[in-house]
């Protein structure tokens, strides 16, 4: 007859995590140990019931695989182009010890990604090397761009509005509520995008570059952008108004000052097409 033992629920939902999420204790935690002090010595036997066909370990061994699986198919969902860059073996080898060590406290798996891109930081391979290697700087950028996509699609911000037409007045157009501008030191979203299209793209190199990403009636769409126009785009954010963002871009770039009303209204015409402004 099994041993019966009573445990608390929140002492028994971390142990079960704990044990589903790092099998083989890789990160140095022991399960027993967030039992109760009077529950330390259970085992896997007295808290876990056997059939006649499988033994308590069996079982657990069961829910360890299909748990661990359902989780890296979530992390391959969200990370699709970084896990074709690193290629699966290695993606599944750093998504494993990152769900061990960070696990999910949040119910929607939406989240489950949210500290990939740290995790791969600190843990990269040449930590403690002199020189840093180019590919993963690439990789941790990519990473973040990733799940920064998610999280935009899923923010919450107004979506009836008129968006501006090439007749509105200047100086009534506002970004549209989702405008997230993004910096790399390499090509992030090219090579996302043409990931994405089925380019199959090779690792690029290191090459600073510049987009913003747009959302409208929840589609999403990418538009890469040059080093001034991000810094104009960056102004316009903080300052909200076009005329002031206009003032410390020429006081930037005071040189061309005089070119730059001919190269804004090129820029406007082409925004407003892209839907970059609502009134």
């Amino acid at each position: 007859m099994q041993k019966t033992v009573k445990i608390p629920l929140k002492n028994f939902q971390q142990w079960m995590q704990q044990l589903l999420l790092d099998p083989y204790q890789q990160t140095g935690v022991n399960p027993a140990h967030l039992l109760s002090d009077q529950l330390n010595t259970a085992s896997i036997e007295d808290l876990i019931c056997h059939s006649e066909k499988l033994t308590a370990h069996e079982h657990l061994g069961i829910y360890q695989r299909s748990y661990i699986a359902r989780l890296r198919n979530c992390m391959s969902q969200q990370f699709s182009a970084l896990e074709y860059a690193l290629g699966e073996a290695i993606f599944c080898a750093f998504a494993d010890d990152y769900l061990a060590s960070k696990p999910s406290h949040n119910y929607n798996l939406a989240y489950l990604g949210a500290h990939f891109a740290d995790y791969l930081e600190n843990n990269r391979p040449d930590a403690h090397e002199n020189i840093k290697e180019d590919w993963i700087d690439f990789m941790i950028e990519l990473a973040r761009f990733e799940y920064a996509i998610g999280v935009i699609f899923e923010m919450k911000a107004e979506e009836d509005y008129p968006l501006a037409t090439i007749d509105t007045d200047e100086n009534k157009l506002k970004l549209v509520p989702i405008c997230v501008l993004f910096k790399f030191k390499f090509p992030v979203r090219k090579y996302y995008s043409e990931f994405k299209n089925d380019k199959q793209p090779s690792l690029p190199s290191e090459s600073e570059s510049y987009c913003v990403v747009l959302r409208h009636k929840f589609k999403l769409a990418i538009y890469d952008l040059h080093k001034e126009q991000f810094e104009f785009l960056s102004f316009l954010k903080e300052q909200t108004d076009i005329t002031e963002a206009k003032e410390l871009i020429q006081a930037q770039y005071e040189e061309n000052a005089p070119s730059f009303d001919e190269v804004w209204n090129s820029w406007k015409e082409s925004w407003i097409a892209a839907h970059f402004f609502r009134v």
